[in-house]
């Protein structure tokens, strides 16, 4: 009999131990992130827009089943304009806004996710130099990537690498903004 419970002891042990050893997957994360925006393109060449700075107040995430979910995204970004060459005092280019849109996220080791994202949504901007203010609004999309490291079971780390396009229009405003967003974040993780 002893031999018998032996036995039975070490197999529950082993089926517990492996149940225990299966991490359920968290469904999402919820976080804040900060980090340079690279404008490209016109905006940099005709805005005249110097490198800035990204705040992204949420990131959000929520998987619907292990994979594909959706995300979604409240940012901010200032950038400052050199037009001393006309001989103004120099200027800031600020913007926000809201995208949403399809998540891909997969596993690439016990405790790193790899995420993928498109995103739509809307964007104001406005642009002030000596004292005036010209206001747009707009369509927004942008597409980005990034890697969760499951700090412990409720917070991660992110690096995530964005690219923004917005099209801004107002009274006397016309812009596209493109800019690259390269940040670092902290998010909570959901069940």
């Amino acid at each position: 009999m002893k031999l018998k419970n032996i036995l039975l002891l070490l197999v529950l042990t082993s089926v517990t131990l492996h149940i225990t050893a299966q991490e359920q997957r968290r469904k999402g994360y919820i976080g804040i992130s900060i980090g340079p925006a690279i404008p490209m393109g016109e905006f940099k060449e005709e805005g005249s827009a110097n490198t800035g700075v990204n705040l992204s107040l949420i990131n959000f995430g929520y998987l619907f089943n292990n994979r594909v979910g959706i995300a979604a995204n409240w940012f901010g970004g200032a950038h400052t304009v050199d037009v001393s060459q006309f001989g103004l005092a120099n200027g800031m280019w600020s913007y926000g806004g809201l995208l949403a849109g399809p998540l891909v996220s997969t596993p690439i080791g016990s405790k790193v996710d790899f995420d993928a994202r498109v995103q739509i949504g809307f964007s104001a901007a406005n642009l002030k130099i000596d004292g005036y203010t010209i206001d747009g609004t707009g369509f927004a999309y942008g597409a980005g990537i990034g890697i969760r490291t499951h700090l412990a079971e409720k917070w991660s780390f992110n690096l995530n690498a964005d690219v923004l396009t917005s099209n801004n229009k107002g009274d006397y405003m016309a812009r596209k903004i493109q800019t690259i967003h390269p940040t670092i974040g902290l998010s909570y993780r959901l069940k």
